[in-house]
């Protein structure tokens, strides 16, 4: 089992881009519906400097559409998209 703790700190839109080269974010799908995602969500955001100093684009699982639907993003055929990773099971600690 891992222990989690969100630290919130400032930090500059080349940190955070930096940040998202090399970060995926995501939930073990045994935590699922606990709310862990959407507080990663807000976490980012307001790590960025707010809702409307950020965009997201992602790839999603078609089973985590609704998630992302929750919380306001809009499903869109404009991006372009190269998926062909086969998921793995793992754990970050």
């Amino acid at each position: 089992m891992c222990e989690t703790s969100i630290k919130e700190e400032r930090i500059t839109a080349k940190e955070y881009i930096d940040f998202l080269k090399r970060t995926d974010l995501g939930v073990d799908r045994e935590y699922e519906g606990q709310g862990i995602g959407s507080q990663l969500m807000r976490t980012a955001h307001d790590l960025a400097g707010g809702k409307k100093d950020i965009a997201v684009y992602l790839i999603a699982n078609e089973n985590a559409i609704p998630f992302y639907e929750k919380l306001g993003m809009q499903k869109s055929n404009e991006v372009m998209q190269y998926d062909h990773i086969e998921w793995t099971d793992f754990a970050v600690c």
